[in-house]
């Protein structure tokens, strides 16, 4: 990789590619309950309602670990105007700022050309992809503990370097709560336990100026706590969520968030780790693989954290180590003309991907037919991406071209990103049509027709449990701005508005006064007296789902 005489216009063509894949169409289709929708009803309540210190969900308290994020998202509402991009721009900027961050971490580690090899694994994987389409804290809670890692790599060499591990674990304080801080010093803590080097915990917990700013930072943002809204403080607790409860989901979600790459990282894993843990036992680590040392036990303290945590997303932690791992690993492997480890990789990769492409289309064909017309725009596409990606690095590999085989599975890899906002435009429709369902049957105690519509598509007003309709009954406790109509408005209404879900009974007989154009997007499981979800929209575009069968007034049906 280090023949590669462009390494800079490369990585600066990279940039621009990471910022096109990932501020694309971000705005373009609604919010994926309940994860954005609750983040962006608490920022939007913020702006709107001038309440920075008391979070609100719709027009319910909210608590959480931090307010960082929603100070920001409100931000962003204020730039952008109140829509679906104004509350994605940040995380998708945050992970172009991980890749970044991994950019510069690889780079001190190895080389330019290194760096460029990380930077795309980081930012090119399924989970840093899907974390950067989502409303969500994640993102920026990943990309400032990637810039805190970064400044631990920076000061092995230059001590000035602490005082960006030192506001960028306040900072992730801020963001996501007290876990942007407290694992970074245990990751820190840990490393210096292990290999003797506790001069080097001294000097990063004694660093004047880096103490002072985090002192300035988490100070005084707990006394803003305090003097505002103590309650929050109690909020901050860590209480991790049981550990069987979450941990499979986790698992499988850290299993399949690496692809395309997971056989290059377990490559890089299974070559790294035992070499650096059998030096750590005879207590000999060489100034050379220190950093490595660092970034293993960093991976793992967040991998753990996010297997075990109760949120599954925060597995991501532990890439962006473990991607820098991998340039450097196969750097060198490149320099010393070693294709061992890129076979090997090849050899995981095609193990991985193909096991991984077949359950995909066992649960596509499981699915059905209509489940197959309707995500064929964006599986498609993605799937011929993954099976060129598994050519060329067989190919590539035996043909003893390792250089060429990752020139061509980076750039493969960036492509495959194009296909995977449409993927979130079929999610985000399908997601917000059973949520809605969900949401509206909790509240539904009585035999009342409850409808609930947003113009055009989801947005922020829907998921605030706004813009509430009732038929012939009397207020439900918990949703505000009601409005109570006969059953012959039913159908003005539901003309008028350009989006229309109806959860209902399959029995009633006063669906008469409906258009026409009623479509079943959502039939729950129990036999007696089935509630259905009915809208005017197809739920999948393109989608062959007939119309549901509606009684007329003469006792058949329509």
């Amino acid at each position: 990789m280090s023949r590669l005489p462009s390494a800079r216009k490369t990585a600066f063509l990279i940039l621009i590619a990471f910022l096109y894949l990932y501020l694309r169409g971000i705005g373009d289709h609604g919010l994926l309950d309940p994860l954005e929708g609750v983040n962006s009803s608490v920022a939007l309540n913020m702006v709107a309602r001038q309440s920075f210190f008391a979070p609100l969900a719709g027009d319910l308290p909210w608590g959480g670990k931090s307010l960082g994020f929603w100070w920001l998202e409100s931000l962003m509402l204020v730039v952008f105007g109140w829509s679906e991009f104004a509350v994605r721009f940040l995380p998708a900027l945050a992970a172009v700022g991980t890749a970044l961050s991994t950019w510069f971490l690889s780079r001190r580690m190895k080389d330019e050309s290194a760096a460029n090899f990380s930077a795309v694994i980081a930012g090119t994987s399924c989970l840093a992809y899907s974390v950067s389409q989502l409303a969500s804290p994640h993102a920026l809670y990943v990309c400032l503990l990637s810039a805190a890692l970064t400044g631990l790599v920076y000061a092995f060499r230059d001590s000035r370097f602490f005082l960006i591990f030192h506001v960028s674990a306040a900072l992730a304080f801020l963001a996501y709560g007290p876990a942007g801080i407290v694992l970074p010093w245990l990751s820190l803590l840990l490393y210096a336990l292990l290999t003797g080097q506790e001069r080097f915990l001294l000097k990063a917990a004694l660093h004047r100026t880096g103490l002072a700013a985090t002192c300035l930072l988490t100070g005084g943002y707990l006394l803003l706590l305090r003097s505002y809204n103590p309650g929050l403080l109690a909020a901050m607790r860590f209480n991790p969520s049981p550990a069987f409860n979450t941990f499979v989901p986790a698992l499988l979600l850290f299993i399949t968030g690496f692809c395309p790459w997971t056989g290059f990282c377990l490559e890089t894993l299974s070559t790294t780790l035992p070499r650096l843990f059998s030096a750590l036992r005879e207590g000999e680590v060489l100034p050379s693989r220190r950093e490595d040392v660092l970034l293993s036990i960093w991976s793992i303290v967040f991998l753990c954290f996010g297997l075990f945590s109760g949120d599954g997303l925060l597995v991501f932690a532990a890439f962006p180590a473990t991607a820098a791992l991998c340039g450097v690993h196969f750097s060198e492997a490149l320099e010393n003309r070693r294709l061992l480890p890129f076979q090997r990789a090849v050899l995981f990769e095609l193990l991985y991907l193909s096991a991984f492409l077949l359950a995909g289309l066992i649960r596509a064909v499981h699915s059905g037919t209509a489940g197959l017309k309707g995500t064929a725009p964006s599986v498609v596409p993605w799937f011929c991406f993954c099976l060129a990606f598994l050519f060329f690095g067989w190919y590539d590999t035996l043909r003893r071209r390792p250089f060429k085989a990752l020139l061509h599975l980076c750039t493969i890899s960036l492509l495959s990103l194009l296909p995977l906002a449409g993927a979130f435009d079929l999610l985000a429709q399908e997601v917000s049509v059973r949520d809605a369902g969900r949401f509206l049957k909790s509240n539904l105690e009585r035999e009342d027709v409850v409808l609930q519509y947003a113009i055009n598509r989801p947005s922020l007003f829907f998921y605030t449990a706004r813009d509430s309709l009732l038929l012939n009954t009397l207020p439900i406790d918990g949703i505000e701005d009601q409005k109570i109509l006969q059953i012959s408005d039913l159908n003005r209404i539901w003309g008028d508005s350009g989006r229309v879900f109806m959860l209902i009974k399959k029995s009633r007989q006063d669906l008469t006064s409906l258009p026409k154009n009623v479509y079943n997007l959502f039939e729950s499981r129990s036999v007696a007296d089935k509630l259905v979800i009915l809208s005017n929209y197809r739920e999948k575009p393109g989608s062959s789902a007939l119309p549901l069968p509606l009684p007329d007034s003469a006792g058949g049906t329509r």
